[in-house]
Order: C-alpha cells, then structure tokens, then sequence
C-alpha cells in the first residue's frame, strides 16, 4: 500500500536573498521524511537551479514550493510567475550559464516543465526522485 503525505507548500520571495530559505526548506522536508543525505544533496540541487532560473529569468515576485512524500518518491514543485524562455545554450557566449535544467536531469529521476507563456505566465518544474524501500517499510530478508 502507498502512502502519501499530504503536500507541504511555502512561498517565497524571487529574490536571490531568499535562496537560502529555499534550501533550509528542502533540508528540513528531507530530514523530516528521514531521506539519506544523497538524497537531500540531489534534490537541494535541482530545486536551487530552478529556483536560481525563476529569480534570474522570470521577473516573478514569488516562488511557490510543494513537497509531496511517498513511499518510493518525493515530487517537488517550483512554480515562478514568469514565462519560459527557450534557449539553446551556446558555450562560448554563454559561460557557465545554461547548464541548470542538464543539473537537474542529471540529480533527480524525472524533470518535467510546464511552461508560463504570456498568454498564461506562470512555468513549473516538477521533480520527482524514486527511493529505494523507505525506511521502515524495507522488504524482509
């Protein structure tokens, strides 16, 4: 049987200050559902890169975060108020930018965006990272 958290929402400010917020919610979410430091790491990652790309890109005066627990996954949200922007990424003007949705591929099991359009501002990024048996509920040897 799975069992599902009911989801856990803050708001934040768009602001580079608030990022720091950001990530002391992700913590306590991740020790709250006793998640293995790993975990934490990959998902206080994605999370930090959509919401470093909501404060940078959108012009949005809030960030909407929703953690939802399973027993074999987190999902996370990151909603901004903005519109997304298609972007080929091109090294040699761009740096080091450009490399945040790759990050989160590469950190979490499913990246999904729904893009704000000007017709309808507003993208969200969903996360979701599949977990082993959860403690507590680990499968007799």
């Amino acid at each position: 049987m799975s069992v599902t958290r009911f989801p856990v929402n803050k708001s934040f400010r768009a602001h580079p200050s608030a990022l720091s917020q950001v990530r002391e919610f992700i913590r306590e979410q991740s020790d709250a559902d006793r998640l293995p430091e790993t975990v934490c790491d990959d998902l206080l990652l994605a999370v930090s890169e959509a919401c470093v790309n909501a404060v940078i890109h959108t012009g949005s005066a809030r960030i909407e975060l929703s953690w939802r627990s399973q027993d074999h996954a987190i999902e996370i949200l990151v909603r901004d108020e903005g519109v997304f922007e298609r972007k080929i990424p091109i090294p040699e003007l761009d740096g080091t930018a450009g490399r945040g949705i790759p990050i989160m591929l590469a950190v979490v099991d499913e990246v999904t965006i729904q893009e704000g359009t000007p017709a309808k501002p507003g993208t969200v990024v969903r996360f979701v990272k599949h977990l082993g048996a959860r403690r507590g509920h680990e499968a007799a040897v």
